[in-house]
């Protein structure tokens, strides 16, 4: 080969290396470049609705009107960025086909056609602003609550609350009610303790059902005892929400352990234990939720351990058990305090 043709030969190898570098390089801007997004999201037939796209959290989120009763057989119309698309477990979506049940969140991916650019986006489809935040489910077809006009609420943790703080759970509860009944009272969990610090019934420092009624009846609540001993979980269930939608709050004492422990990543959550349980513990119940046809307690659980929400809230505070879980309430004694409204 002549020196010409090796030279020829040489430059044809380093544009066709140069070409191949360019190609790649353009390729890889195109996918960085290809955007992941969903641009519009709505429900088909509720045109409407309010819908929020965060770019930031990859969540979208669509609130129907209230009479929307159920997550079930709804139609999903979107949009995505130029060039991608969206899929559940790999499977293409197409906007306005196919329903899905968004009882929950529903994951997507939304990518480009070959999955090596994507995003994970969460969708939640609800009729209300909290249930879904909250980890109770989407939609929210009954509700009551009896919050009281106690300014700041009526809730109070036992920690801090003497040399009696791990058991004053019953004391607890008992002053709630007495607040709640009472907004001008100002007596402490430590004060109501020092009213009997040993039970009425056995003489030890944990209080039963009969000490939380006496304590009220003491300061003018015309507390009264539901039997229970002959009811299933259902008929605690019914029970209770006839009792609570009557104007009552209900003090119950029960196995903690028998509550679900809640391990979502997410602090935010208002349902489940937040800690260690298997101990007999009372519980103020003062409302319930059904979501997604399943009924939560709203309740004021008094172990507190200091644990607050971002919006400076206790765990303790309105926390939501599940019905059928407080029901096991039934396997530990056979007493409700129920505590009248004025």
């Amino acid at each position: 080969m002549t020196k010409t043709l090796r030279k020829s030969a040489l430059r044809g190898l380093w544009i066709a290396l140069m070409a191949a570098c360019l190609t790649a390089c353009s390729n890889d801007d195109d996918a960085l470049l290809q955007e992941t997004n969903f641009t519009s999201y709505r429900i088909k037939g509720y045109d409407n609705a309010k819908t929020t796209i965060d770019e930031a959290t990859h969540t979208v989120t669509v609130t129907l009107p209230t009479s929307v009763a159920s997550g079930k057989d709804l139609v999903p119309e979107f949009t995505v960025s130029d060039g991608a698309q969206a899929s559940i477990n790999r499977v293409v979506q197409k906007s306005g086909t196919g329903a899905l049940d968004f009882s929950d969140v529903v994951l997507y991916t939304v990518s480009n056609a070959d999955y090596s650019v994507k995003t994970r986006w969460r969708v939640v489809v609800t009729n209300n602003d909290y249930t879904a935040r909250y980890g109770m489910g989407n939609f929210l077809t009954a509700s009551w609550s009896n919050n009281g006009t106690a300014p700041g609420g009526f809730y109070m943790q036992q920690q801090h609350t003497g040399p009696y703080s791990d058991v004053n759970c019953g004391p607890a509860c008992a002053n709630m009610a007495l607040k709640w009944r009472e907004p001008s009272y100002t007596g402490t969990v430590e004060d109501a303790r020092n009213t009997a610090v040993h039970s009425e019934i056995d003489g030890s420092t944990w209080w039963y059902p009969r000490d939380v009624y006496n304590f009220l009846q003491r300061n003018g609540v015309d507390a009264y005892y539901w039997d229970f001993s002959r009811a299933s979980y259902g008929d605690f269930v019914t029970t209770t929400c006839d009792l609570l939608e009557e104007g009552n709050l209900c003090i119950v004492c029960l196995n903690n352990g028998n509550i679900s422990e809640q391990t979502a990543l997410d602090k935010e959550y208002h349902t489940g234990r937040y800690y260690t349980g298997g101990v007999g513990h009372f519980i103020l119940i003062k409302g319930y939720r059904v979501v997604n046809g399943v009924t939560w307690l709203e309740c004021h659980d008094p172990w507190g351990v200091d644990l607050k929400y971002s919006d400076g809230s206790y765990y303790g505070a309105n926390r939501y058990y599940l019905a059928s879980e407080v029901a096991t309430t039934i396997d530990w004694n056979y007493w409700t305090v129920v505590v009248p409204g004025k």
